[in-house]
């Protein structure tokens, strides 16, 4: 389906930093020559807002654009979000069970939905989100979905790239958040894993903040959520089999109650000012070093709370662990 030349505009409600716009206006070039380019940003540094000005010249174009995402909440909470910029378009939103505007010239999408677009109705520019996120790392079928959508160039984006992950591209580094504070570096104890719970309980008496605390499984967010509970503390619990996640999100938000237990479901696309977390048995090998990145990502977004407590429980040596705390050390030391 053709689409004709339009006048497509975007707003913001603040302003991009000076490396958002360099970032912002490499892309662009990028789309213009027809480049594929990967931005590898820190969490919490604006990595939607830099795409915006070449989805706009890619719609006012008359091309077609999709924005990708693995996971079906993160699409709905981006799907608001451009729509409250991009105020003059039709925006189509596609994810499990929802299906509106499958047309539109603009598509916000998860990526096992790409299989719509794969039979020549594809994409002159594709911008895909948390690319080494679960379901699309290493998952050869979608890659390949990805790839055949893509009928021009793309654009990816993460906080946790690696050297294998660039191919066919520039490299854009945003090593600062917008608010050019330092990410805050954990702090990694070692305890005993029988331990490790008395210690958290301990933390949360002393330390009256709204935290996230971090679980490899589904059995332990039951079980915390039981140990907190019968010692009075205000706590909820949230995994994959939560269906309201996001009240719960809003609950903590409003200080309904102060310690949130959750599977790494909260890893990624989770902003909630001024929270800390805590990350229980570190050493499990679910915490990887770009998981345990992402969840160090949730503290200090926000201007106003810009640094925060990231505590690390472990009670043997992981690589996982040191490679995370060096990864942040050596981004905090960059100058890009």
């Amino acid at each position: 389906m053709p689409y004709s030349q339009s006048q497509i505009h975007y707003h913001l409600k603040f302003q991009l930093s000076l490396s958002q716009k360099h970032i912002s206006n490499e892309l662009l070039k990028c789309y213009k020559n027809k480049q594929n380019a990967y931005v590898w940003a820190v969490c919490g540094s604006g990595k939607t807002e830099i795409v915006f000005q070449t989805i706009q010249y890619a719609l006012n174009k008359g091309h077609r654009v999709c924005f990708c995402i693995p996971r079906k909440e993160l699409v709905k909470e981006l799907y608001a979000r451009i729509q409250e910029s991009f105020k003059d378009i039709e925006i189509g939103l596609i994810y499990g069970g929802v299906c509106e505007n499958e047309d539109a010239q603009f598509i916000i999408c998860t990526m096992h939905q790409l299989y719509r677009f794969e039979n020549g109705f594809g994409f002159h520019l594709m911008v895909a989100n948390e690319v080494d996120a679960f379901p699309f790392k290493n998952n050869e079928v979608l890659e390949e979905i990805f790839a055949r959508c893509c009928l021009g160039t793309y654009i990816k984006l993460s906080a946790t790239f690696q050297e294998a992950d660039i191919q066919n591209g520039q490299l854009f580094i945003m090593n600062k958040r917008y608010h050019q504070y330092d990410l805050p570096i954990p702090h990694s104890i070692l305890f005993p894993q029988y331990l490790q719970k008395w210690v958290i309980l301990f933390i949360l008496l002393m330390k009256r903040k709204r935290w996230i605390i971090y679980v490899p499984t589904l059995k332990d967010v039951e079980k915390f959520v039981r140990f907190l509970d019968h010692r009075k503390i205000p706590v909820q619990g949230v995994s994959s089999l939560t269906t309201n996640t996001q009240q719960k999100l809003q609950n903590l938000k409003e200080h309904d109650f102060y310690v949130l237990v959750s599977t790494t479901v909260l890893e990624r696309g989770v902003t909630i000012e001024d929270v800390h977390v805590i990350v229980y048995r570190g050493d499990h090998t679910i915490f990887d070093e770009r998981t345990l990145i992402q969840i160090a990502g949730r503290v200090g977004r926000k201007p106003n709370h810009p640094t925060g407590d990231i505590i690390i429980l472990y009670s043997y040596k992981s690589k996982e662990i040191k490679k995370c705390i060096n990864t942040i050390k050596k981004l905090n030391r960059m100058s890009v």
